[in-house]
């Protein structure tokens, strides 16, 4: 049996910092907090909780002594201001390029423009650039934004700003930048997907391609590593979402030549390489 790995699986910049961020804290002794869990993999929030580090799910449970990180997926103004209201350190560990986004919003609505995010509403990322302007619109999808058009009548001199949820896919945002064009005369748009992701999803769906099965790895519950499943079943008919090496069965591979093995950014190096060897 052959396996390939694909060379961009797993930690991206944006997570590998935020991690590093954490253990760097740790180690100098800080009472180190996280605000949500640092990233969408339990093996690693796991290994910072046995290390002393607690995840927190507001604020307010922080205090003075405190060293609080913030997630890569950021967080809105008002909570940022909420959680220098409680005296803790804060150390910063929001994606740069997460960063950026939350700018052209907020600038995009200084300068009289309607901030239109491409992206799940539920998502902490779209949840954190959402809150760094008063006033915005989120879809998911071209048929979201379609119907919004419809249904509240948006007339086409109305100034738009797109953005787009960096772990979003290429498809969907030209799809939506499409329609976009032929919808507003004051459109701009700012292409956010993170390169890296664009990286990972391209090289997903050409290992997709060429293997009989394929292996996702990662946190069930990341947006990051199901839209990499979904891809990948688009060009093969046996896509395994696993957690972790113990949730394969290999029964599932006994009659497959050519597996291919990609991994969601938030799985460390070492799941990928277990999963590899099993």
């Amino acid at each position: 049996m052959s396996v390939r790995v694909a060379k961009s699986a797993g930690f991206c910049f944006g997570v590998s910092r935020a991690v590093e961020l954490v253990q760097q804290a740790a180690a100098a002794g800080k009472r180190t907090l996280t605000l949500g869990p640092i990233i969408h993999n339990r093996h690693v929030v796991e290994q910072f909780a046995a290390a002393g580090v607690r995840v927190i799910d507001s604020p307010e449970e922080a205090g003075p002594g405190d060293t609080v990180v913030i997630r890569s997926h950021g967080v809105s103004r008002e909570v940022y201001k909420r959680l220098e209201s409680t005296g803790a350190e804060i150390i910063d560990a929001t994606c740069p390029f997460v960063k950026r986004i939350h700018g052209l919003v907020s600038q995009a609505e200084a300068e009289g423009r309607l901030p239109v995010i491409i992206g799940t509403p539920t998502h902490p990322e779209v949840e954190g650039i959402a809150g760094w302007c008063t006033d915005c619109r989120v879809f998911e999808n071209v048929e979201a934004m379609e119907k919004w058009v419809q249904e509240e009548n948006v007339p086409p001199d109305l100034p738009v700003c797109m953005v787009s949820q960096t772990t979003s896919t290429e498809f969907l945002w030209k799809k939506c930048v499409q329609f976009a064009k032929k919808q507003f005369t004051y459109l701009q748009t700012f292409d956010t997907i993170c390169r890296a992701t664009e990286c990972r999803q391209r090289e997903a769906s050409e290992l997709s391609q060429r293997c009989e099965a394929m292996v996702v790895v990662g946190d069930l519950k990341s947006s990051n590593t199901g839209r990499l499943a979904m891809i990948c079943r688009e060009h093969c008919d046996k896509v395994f979402l696993v957690d972790n090496a113990s949730e394969l069965n290999l029964d599932d591979f006994r009659s497959v030549s050519d597996v291919g093995i990609t991994a969601g950014a938030s799985t460390p190096a070492w799941i990928i390489k277990e999963v590899n060897k099993t």
